[in-house]
Formats: C-alpha cells, structure tokens, sequence
C-alpha cells in the first residue's frame, strides 16, 4: 500500500505567496489612504479656522458701519463746506 504523502512540503504554495503579497499590497495602500485622510482631515480644519475668522472680521467690519459720504455737507457764511479741505497756509 502506498502511504499519504503530505500535502505541504513547509514551502508556501505559489497561491499562497501571491495571496500574501497581495495582502501586503492592500495594507500599504491603506496605510497611505489613512495617511491621506489624516491629511486633509487636518487642511480642512484649517481652512474651517479660516473661514471662521474672516466671517468674524465681516461681522466686525459691518458692525462699524460704512463711511458716511452721504451726509449733507455743512456750510460756512461763505457758501463753502467745511471740514473737507485744510488750509495748508499758515
């Protein structure tokens, strides 16, 4: 009779390294996938913090109001405005 050889000589079987590279292959690309996330997880943060201070100097910008070029001008006893030229001359 003839005896079972084993199936497993202890070497792995081409199946099984191509398995295992390919297992490795996944691993790295999810490492850097991960590395990626953490990335632009944190320029988004960023551009949050950004965004957020900008509308805070609009808020701020708007709560000072506009300059006011709309007023009526007041006149002197001549008919001139006042208050819009100097007088350089002394």
């Amino acid at each position: 009779m003839f005896g079972l050889a084993p199936t497993s000589s202890g070497l792995p079987s081409a199946q099984l390294s191509l398995y295992q590279a390919k297992l490795q292959q996944a691993r790295r690309e999810a490492a850097q996938a991960q590395a990626q996330v953490q990335s632009l997880e944190a320029q988004t943060e960023t551009a949050r913090q950004e965004a957020a201070q900008a509308r805070n100097e609009v808020h701020s910008l708007e709560g000072k109001g506009a300059p006011r070029n709309d007023a009526t001008p007041t006149l002197n006893t001549r008919g001139e405005t006042t208050g819009r030229l100097l007088n350089t001359q002394a």
